[in-house]
């Protein structure tokens, strides 16, 4: 038969296991009283009701006097020196409230793993990492993980010129156990690619149609977070992202016009292909006689049956008399590109 209190007990109640003595016994202070348990059921006894187990001095000198273990740190498990000194050694990168946590738990088991156990369990460990556990309690990743992950993230938009991550930590903590750092960086360069040559264009308009200066970084923070874009324009972006697309291509700009195709559906992807070929096509109506205007081009791209069947009448006479044509690319019913046989 085991001698003394059992490891399973000590685990169970987060005691470590260095406050039994060499006889398996522990030392317990309750309530003014001081106890020697040498089995679990005298352990349970000493412990209800509010005892902590203390050291074997502090026992039988009769001097923990305190009404828990944090109080009275020479009599616990580990003082404080000592828990600070594992804390800054082992988990520097915690956040400084999620590390004290750690502290208290250390002064009071002498046991860094059940101490971060116990640590994971609290309200501050919950407030910053909560978005580790997977729905059955386990973690998809350590702390350290997360942050160096989240590292990446940050050194990837300083590359690009985002140095303000204010508005970014929601979404670090969403993606990061789903989202390596190199998978984000891919995304990034993606979209940095796809917008960094319409930046001066956007920054003018700002400038011009809504008296907004900004720089080039907190356009493209806008232009890759939604959230930035609310805050910084409520939206207004994307409209101006639109007249430049038209801007690049020769097209005047009017705020009220690229809001409403925007809000009819208009995508960057469409905006892209119709104002590259709309000169062109312009230019091939009129050598055959035919009025053809931006308007009818972006109806037609938005799906209007009445653009469409004007457009598709010049694509005809085009085509018979030319040998051009100028609507065959189409996508859900909406020509999204112009191109020439």
């Amino acid at each position: 038969m085991a001698k003394g209190v059992t490891n399973e007990f000590l685990t169970e109640r987060y005691i470590n296991r260095g406050m039994r003595d060499a006889d398996g016994n522990i030392y317990v202070y309750n309530n003014g009283e001081y106890f020697m348990a040498s089995t679990d059921a005298q352990a349970m006894a000493a412990l209800d009701g509010g005892g902590v187990a203390i050291s074997f001095s502090a026992y039988t000198n009769e001097s923990y006097g305190g009404t828990s273990g944090s109080e009275n740190a020479a009599d616990t498990a580990a003082t404080r020196t000592e828990a600070e000194n594992i804390a800054a050694a082992t988990y520097s990168y915690l956040p400084q409230g999620v590390r004290d946590e750690f502290i208290k738990q250390y002064i009071e088991t002498g046991d860094a793993g059940i101490a971060l156990g116990l640590t994971r369990k609290s309200q501050v460990w919950m407030d910053n990492f909560s978005h580790l556990l997977n729905e059955d309690g386990t973690l998809a990743m350590t702390e350290q993980t997360s942050l160096e992950i989240i590292n990446t993230y940050k050194s990837t938009l300083s590359e690009v010129g985002i140095t303000d991550f204010t508005e970014f930590e929601d979404d670090f903590k969403e993606m990061v156990t789903s989202v390596s750092g190199l998978e984000f960086q891919d995304r990034i360069d993606i979209v940095y690619e796809g917008v960094i040559n319409q930046i001066p264009e956007v920054q003018e308009l700002f400038a011009r149609e809504l008296g907004i200066e900004a720089d080039a970084p907190t356009i493209l923070a806008a232009l890759i977070n939604p959230k930035i874009e609310d805050k910084f324009l409520k939206g207004q972006i994307k409209t101006v992202q639109l007249g430049a697309k038209a801007k690049s291509q020769g097209f005047n700009f009017t705020f009220d016009k690229f809001d409403t195709l925007r809000k009819q559906g208009l995508t960057l992807q469409q905006a892209d292909a119709l104002y590259k070929t709309a000169g062109g096509l312009i230019d091939q109506a009129k050598s055959i006689g035919r009025e053809l205007d931006i308007s009818t081009l972006e109806s037609a791209t938005l799906g209007q049956q009445n653009a469409r069947d004007t457009l598709a009448r010049i694509q005809a006479e085009l085509a018979s008399t030319q040998g051009i044509n100028i609507g065959a690319v189409q996508k859900d019913g909406n020509i999204v590109g112009l191109l020439e046989d």
